[in-house]
């Protein structure tokens, strides 16, 4: 059975399958061979610490490097080519080897370290963003995955601005998916962060839409780029009339509502296939690519070319 995590702050997405023995064996998605996964009892026993202890050795592990992302590559489905990227943690813990987002998530959502996850995510991401347009993929996008909350922090606009400045990043290149694991508060107050930051150039989707507390009524109230429907819908897509149903009526609501479409959780041929016959969306999931990391970039471009 799959599952997927998410961490709040960066769009710390999982995958994990259910192996023997009542565990979760999660994979870093990296493609390296010299990467280990964690093993993790169900119960959360296998690692021995307690919670301060967790938030401490991750305050350490940010400030020694351990964390680091791998990039999931956006495919726009008619062109067949490589339409962006999107960014995903993983912590490459000195003890546990390299640990899924679902093994932190709830010690960086419930602590200090929220704003200094975010920031790192930000700037990590804006320093691949320069490092892509030196070496001529300059038409690339990049997405990091934000808890709504954190956009409407006081200076965060600001914050952003500031380090897309330091990395002379293309705004436009830059793309905050929003996450609903916490509470954004006001929705007027969403709003106008969404504003502000779109009025810098970078562009805003909402992430999982179709699932939890995303609602038409949200969408219909903030002034977003991207609809990212919620993998969900597409896990039982040949087995299911409803599911095909929603995907083919959620992708009309965007187009017609001017909306970029990325449809997740494309995981087989079959799927991949049943979605060719759909206008102007952009697909992600372990059929195009798993997680890469950032010197296996020419390789899947060379493999699949990217939109100009």
């Amino acid at each position: 059975m799959e599952v997927v995590a998410r961490c709040c702050t960066c769009g710390r997405k999982a995958r994990a399958t259910e192996s023997p023995g009542n565990s979760k064996t999660v994979s870093a998605g990296t493609g390296k061979s010299d990467v280990r996964a964690l093993e993790i009892a169900l119960d959360s026993t296998a690692v021995h610490r307690n919670y301060d202890d967790l938030v401490d050795d991750a305050e350490l592990g940010l400030a020694r490097k351990e964390f680091f992302f791998v990039y999931q590559p956006k495919l726009r489905l008619q062109a067949g080519l490589l339409s962006g990227f999107e960014s995903l943690i993983r912590w490459h813990h000195p003890e546990h080897g390299v640990l899924m987002p679902s093994v932190f998530i709830d010690l960086v959502e419930n602590s200090y370290l929220t704003s200094q996850f975010t920031d790192f995510a930000m700037t990590e991401s804006a320093r691949v963003l320069a490092s892509w347009a030196a070496r001529g993929y300059g038409g690339l996008s990049l997405s990091v995955n934000l808890p709504a909350g954190e956009i409407t922090r006081l200076g965060a606009a600001k914050r952003l601005s500031s380090i897309l400045d330091s990395y002379a990043v293309r705004a436009e290149n830059f793309q905050i998916e929003l996450t609903e694991s916490t509470d954004p508060g006001p929705i007027e107050t969403l709003a106008t962060a969404i504003a502000t930051i779109r009025n810098m150039g970078v562009s805003v989707a909402i992430d999982d839409f179709g699932s939890g507390c995303w609602s038409l009524t949200k969408l219909h109230r903030l002034a977003i780029d991207t609809l990212k429907l919620d993998r969900s819908f597409m896990r039982d897509i040949h087995e299911n009339i409803e599911s095909r149903a929603m995907v083919e009526t959620l992708v009309e609501l965007g187009s017609r509502l001017k909306k970029r479409v990325v449809i997740e959780g494309v995981e087989t041929e079959a799927q991949f296939e049943w979605l060719r016959g759909m206008a102007q969306i952009d697909c992600q999931g372990y059929y195009i690519s798993e997680p890469i990391r950032e010197e296996q970039l020419d390789g899947l471009i060379e493999r699949r070319g990217i939109l100009c």
